[in-house]
Order: structure tokens, then C-alpha cells, then sequence
């Protein structure tokens, strides 16, 4: 039993108490065995949680463009009662292109405007177009109306997308004749016309190209030839373009921190071989694009 009474009280067998430290240790209770594995799955489950929370609640927009190689080009000649006086000479320059928007993110995107900015190689004109209306199928339709809506900010679901067609129309060239009303047009060609035939009864002529014969530096000549090379677009011509997105200010600090911008897209259009009667007519054209490898 001395054994028993030396163990119950701590006296090792050296006679003191506390005994040695080989024969205590191994019946000493392990205190924080179990208490590190639960500090571990707390923490996993925590981690996990905050990641659900993130991806689910608060990840900030991600938006994601895609556009296909199925862009259709016009000249809207169409006249109306405003557009009698706004409309410049051959028409509006238009490009119809569709969109597809991602949103990957958790929150809601906003998409203010998109900005078109064209370039043509050979010419060297460019111009800026922007979203001006949404089209859909029966736009596209043979003969009759095309209808259109006005273009307005696009709020983009979290784990969404948008998908549309958006008519692009200009705002500017570099040719600032370009837009002139086909009004103010018509009117310069009448009093050149007036001034030449009257005033130089010599040089009589019956058409402008017989005029640009025999009268090839006349002060005129700079301003017509501005009207006459007004559209970004021509026959057998090609376009480079770039895509850009226009999205609301940053507001709070998290928007600034971790807020990302829909990235420019480039391309390359290329109009086919179509008269350019056609095209002045305004039918819809297919273009082409040199970006699109399935293209023919």
C-alpha cells in the first residue's frame, strides 16, 4: 500500500514530494489537445464563411464585353421635321453593333455610355460615334420602318449579363464639315453653282466635275472637297475602331480600391464591294470583320 499513499500524495520514491519528473509527467493530464483542433475548424469555417460573404454579397462589379463579328453599317437618310435640318449630306454615318455585358461580380454595374472612335487607314478621316439607340430584330427586317429605342444607362444585375444591339451614331470628325446640315450643303453648291455660270461666262459648265476641269484651283474648291470627303466609310474601304465604356465616379473607398473598368476593344471593319448608290440608298450592310477568324 506505500506505493499507493506515495502516488496519491505526490512523494516519489526518492522519499520527496513531487516525485521525479519521469514518473508525473506521463499522468499528468494533457490540458489543450482538443481545444487547438476546434481553434482550427473555427477558423476554416470562418475563412469559408467570409469568402461565401464576399463572393455572394459584396465583390464589386466585374464587367466583361464581348462583341461579334456580325456588324451591320448604314446611312440613316431618313427625314423628318427635325432631322430636315440637322441631317448632314448623304446621312448619317451608322454603325450597328452587338454587345454582350457580363457582370461576374456580386455587386450591380452601372454603364453610362459607350463611346465608338473610328479611323479610316487610307484617308486618314476619324470620328467619334456614340450609343444613340438599341435595335432589335425587326430593325433589320426587309423593307419598312426600323424601329429603334433611345439608348439609356444599363444597370447590370450582379451575376448577370445584358445582351443587345446598339446603334452607334457620330458626334464629330476630324473633317469639321462633316455634320453640316445637308440644308447648308445644298445651298453652297447653289450659290457656286450661281456664281460660276453668271460671272464666268467663259467657263461655262454643266456638272462640278467639269467645273474642277476648268476651274481647278477655284476658292471654293477646298470647301467642296471637305463636303465630298465627309463619311469615315466608303466602298472597299476599311475602319479601325475602338470600343471604350463609360461607367459612374468611384463612390466610396472600396469602389476606388477595388473597382475595375470594362477594358477598350479594337477592331477592324472592312465595307465590301457594294456600289456606292446603294449604300446612299441607305441598305443595311454586312461588314466585315478582320478580327473574326470563322469570318469567310
Amino acid at each position: 500500500m506505500i506505493w499507493f499513499w506515495q502516488r496519491w500524495l505526490g512523494i516519489g520514491a526518492s522519499g520527496e514530494a513531487g516525485g521525479s519528473a519521469n514518473e508525473t509527467a506521463p499522468h499528468a493530464p494533457r490540458a489543450g489537445g482538443g481545444k487547438g483542433l476546434a481553434t482550427v475548424i473555427s477558423a476554416t469555417a470562418l475563412v469559408f464563411s467570409g469568402f461565401s460573404l464576399w463572393e455572394t454579397a459584396l465583390k464589386q462589379a466585374e464587367l466583361s464585353v464581348y462583341v461579334t463579328g456580325d456588324v451591320t453599317y448604314e446611312r440613316d437618310v431618313a427625314a423628318d421635321e427635325f432631322r430636315e435640318y440637322v441631317r448632314p449630306a448623304g446621312g448619317f454615318e451608322v454603325f450597328a453593333v452587338p454587345v454582350t455585358i457580363a457582370n461576374s461580380g456580386a455587386r450591380d454595374a452601372a454603364v453610362l455610355a459607350m463611346l465608338l472612335e473610328a479611323k479610316n487607314p487610307k484617308t486618314g478621316l476619324t470620328a467619334r460615334f456614340k450609343a444613340s439607340y438599341t435595335a432589335d430584330d425587326a430593325y433589320f427586317a426587309n423593307g419598312g420602318a426600323k424601329p429603334k429605342k433611345p439608348f439609356s444607362a444599363l444597370i447590370i444585375a450582379g451575376r448577370s449579363a445584358w445582351t443587345g444591339t446598339v446603334l452607334f451614331y457620330p458626334v464629330s470628325y476630324s473633317n469639321g464639315k462633316a455634320l453640316t446640315p445637308a440644308r447648308t450643303v445644298a445651298r453652297f453648291y447653289q450659290d457656286v453653282q450661281m456664281k460660276y455660270r453668271f460671272n464666268y461666262a467663259d467657263s461655262k459648265f454643266s456638272s462640278f466635275s467639269e467645273l474642277l476641269e476648268k476651274l481647278p484651283d477655284f476658292p471654293e474648291r477646298a470647301e467642296l472637297s471637305a463636303y465630298e470627303q465627309s463619311k469615315v466609310l466608303g466602298r472597299n474601304d476599311k475602319v479601325e475602331v475602338t470600343l471604350r465604356f463609360r461607367r459612374p465616379a468611384p463612390s466610396g473607398w472600396l469602389d476606388r480600391v477595388l473597382g475595375t473598368q470594362p477594358q477598350p476593344i479594337s477592331m477592324t471593319w472592312e465595307m465590301p464591294d457594294i456600289p456606292g448608290e446603294r449604300v446612299a440608298r441607305g441598305e443595311l450592310v454586312r461588314l466585315r470583320s478582320a478580327n473574326d477568324d470563322l469570318e469567310p
